[in-house]
């Protein structure tokens, strides 16, 4: 039994890849977007000016963190959408019955995911 993974499993796997890491980024992004209202939500009531300033500080840091990962979102779905070019490809130039029936499923499971996101 061959253990080499066929160009339809591999080509999966990458665009499974992307997704999982656009969904890690988006997670990323709710994450960063929460800390920056928790941030800004917080009033300066006590604080001194030191950690006033502190405080702007990371409001700023905060946001620039969330440009940093708004800028992840195009390229990457470039890929994406390159890998999920790149798997239709293979699907439509080498046929579907050439690969195994449960990874053609998943390719095109993958391929609606990629294209509704």
């Amino acid at each position: 039994m061959s253990s080499r993974l066929s160009p339809l499993a591999i080509s999966t796997a990458s665009v499974q890849r992307l997704l999982k890491d656009e969904s890690t980024y988006r997670a990323e992004l709710t994450s960063q977007m929460s800390r920056l209202e928790k941030l800004e939500r917080e009033t300066g009531g006590d604080e001194d000016d030191e950690d006033e300033g502190n405080r702007e500080w990371r409001i700023k840091q905060e946001r620039q963190a969330i440009d940093e990962t708004k800028a992840v979102f195009a390229p990457l779905r470039e890929k994406v959408l390159a890998a999920v070019a790149n798997l239709e490809q293979l699907l439509k130039s080498r046929g579907s019955e050439q690969f195994d029936e449960g990874e053609v499923e998943t390719a095109r499971g993958l391929i609606e995911k990629a294209k509704a996101g």
